[in-house]
């Protein structure tokens, strides 16, 4: 039998454990991204109060008001109708990339730091990968739409249509022209209105209802907020089209995967429909972005432009698109679904329990021995006991094996 003294550090120990456990848990589910969006009745104020924090980093400012970001000697660089925090990222048309160090809410103003020239371009050989998957039907494109009031001004009389916004008719183009691509394109109407700090939240069902048909992409189509026409015009084909920005939120898990995805996109279109993608702007929001490795968000110009311009610009999208998926999924480039890497919490809280069974052991053995030495000898005799114990054992094994014999 073990002692009674061992017995309470042996006790001592299952609670460090415990603790230990607790610690380890905590570090797996200590972020954003998996607090519980239900909660109980008693907890709603804090429920709303989480969904209003995640709805500003996701907001965007209206009555044609808009940030404009700028580099240290004050040159424009690019503006957004996004709400930008310090810590966003863009990537121009260029491919030069910018972080936001500054912001100033009263002037509208984000200084940005140059952090370098990002390799983006389209391979020869991706180019020539065959896109079969895609093209019998093999890979699903799910498209749908957050805000769906969103409008076109000079086509649609205004800029916002509450539940029938112009950009639902660009949303249903794009999926239109996936199908003629040979992609089985997936859209979901369903309406998130209003346009305000929980239209995410509300959108999120509709994403999660398009995952049913395991789709390789996930499109949440959108127009952009900037009063200038020209900011996103261009031409295809002599035609009057929109370019198309897309926008990655930081604030998910696949912000890796789903950034590289975002590049591979605007590799293709800068090779091959030169002008068409104004860029890739990095948010703080999430824009239900965790949901899968290829999730992305498109602004189909501004509520200046056309509809007829937005419709061309999403057209010369979806025709791009198809190759762009085919060859992700031929390669298995970043972006493809794969292996979860194992958390970074789970080496740290085994490093905090071994610290609280060793340290509390110890603390332990020092107050009730009185000393150090004493503590080594307490450690000893608990070796010795359970050598006896183990030989006994023995001993009594082989009494019964001579009796059976």
């Amino acid at each position: 039998m073990i002692a009674r003294g061992n017995r309470v550090v042996l006790f001592i120990g299952l609670v460090l454990v415990f603790i230990g456990g607790i610690a380890y848990y905590y570090e797996e589910n200590k972020g954003l991204d998996n607090i519980p969006v239900q909660v109980e009745l008693d907890q709603a104020e804090l429920e709303t109060d989480i969904l209003e924090i995640l709805g500003k980093w996701e907001g965007e400012l209206t009555g044609g008001e808009y940030f404009t970001l700028v580099d240290e000697d004050g040159n424009e660089l690019d503006c957004t109708g996004h709400e930008v925090f310090i810590g966003d990222e863009m990537i121009l048309e260029d491919n030069n990339r910018y972080k936001v160090t500054e912001v100033d809410d009263k002037k509208l103003i984000a200084i940005c730091d140059l952090v370098g020239k990002e390799e983006i371009a389209w391979e020869d050989e991706e180019n020539q990968i065959p896109v079969l998957d895609v093209a019998q039907g093999k890979s699903v494109i799910g498209v749908y739409m957050t805000h769906n009031d969103e409008s076109y001004v000079p086509s649609d009389g205004q800029e916002s249509i509450k539940g029938n916004g112009g950009i639902i008719q660009v949303g249903e183009k794009l999926a239109e022209e996936l199908k003629k691509n040979g992609v089985d394109a997936e859209i979901n109407l369903n309406k998130h209105d209003p346009h305000d700090a929980n239209a995410y939240h509300r959108s999120r069902k509709t994403a999660v209802q398009l995952l049913k048909a395991n789709p390789s992409v996930i499109v949440d189509v959108h127009r952009d907020g900037i009063p200038d026409p020209g900011f996103y015009a261009t031409k295809i084909d002599g035609e009057p089209a929109t370019k198309i920005r897309l926008v990655v939120g930081r604030q998910n898990p696949h912000v890796s995967s789903n950034l590289e995805f975002a590049k591979q996109i605007k590799g293709y279109f800068d090779k091959n429909e030169p002008g068409l993608i104004k860029g890739i702007f990095m948010g703080k929001g999430n824009y239900n972005q965790d949901l899968g490795p290829k999730a992305i968000l498109v602004e189909v110009g501004t509520y200046t432009n056309t509809k007829g311009a937005a419709l061309n610009g999403i057209t010369a999208f979806a025709d791009g698109l198809p190759a762009i998926v085919g060859a992700g999924a031929a390669k298995g480039v970043p972006g493809t679904p794969a292996a979860k890497a194992p958390s970074p919490g789970v080496g740290s809280s085994l490093i905090w329990l071994l610290l609280f069974v060793v340290v509390g052991g110890g603390a332990f053995l020092l107050i009730s021995t009185g000393s150090i030495k004493g503590s080594v000898k307490r450690i000893t005799n608990m070796g010795k006991e359970f050598s006896n114990n183990s030989g006994t054992v023995k001993v009594e094994e082989k009494e019964k094996n001579k009796q059976r014999e």
